[in-house]
């Protein structure tokens, strides 16, 4: 147990991008509601791996929304800019084909010096 290592990764993303599957894989359960419909997670959800050796807290987010029109999608987005800063890994999940420059919260990704 001396060497016991623990840390936090969190899952960031737009909406369908696959975040709530990839949470589901990684702790080999079904603890996010997986569904078509955008905004299917309004909150971070945590899924938890333990071995003798390390425990990984992973962070499910909500999907970013780009222009919040309603106060659930700006506390949505807190949620996001929380798990930019608690974070010991980002995984950033992006679609097929999507383009990646001017995106604001790659940006702060990448200065914020996180492995990404």
């Amino acid at each position: 147990m001396e060497n016991f290592k623990s840390g936090f990764v969190n899952i960031i993303g737009k909406p369908n991008a696959g975040k709530s599957t990839l949470l589901n894989i990684l702790v080999g359960e079904k603890l996010a509601s997986i569904t078509p419909k955008a905004q299917t997670t309004r909150r971070r959800l945590l899924g938890i791996v333990t071995t003798d050796e390390y425990q990984i807290i992973y962070s499910d987010t909500p999907g970013i929304v780009k222009d919040p029109m309603y106060k659930l999608h700006e506390w949505m987005n807190t949620q996001i800019e929380v798990a930019l800063h608690d974070a010991d890994i980002i995984f950033y999940m992006v679609n097929p084909g999507e383009k990646t420059e001017n995106n604001p919260i790659l940006e702060k990704i990448i200065k914020s010096k996180i492995p990404a």
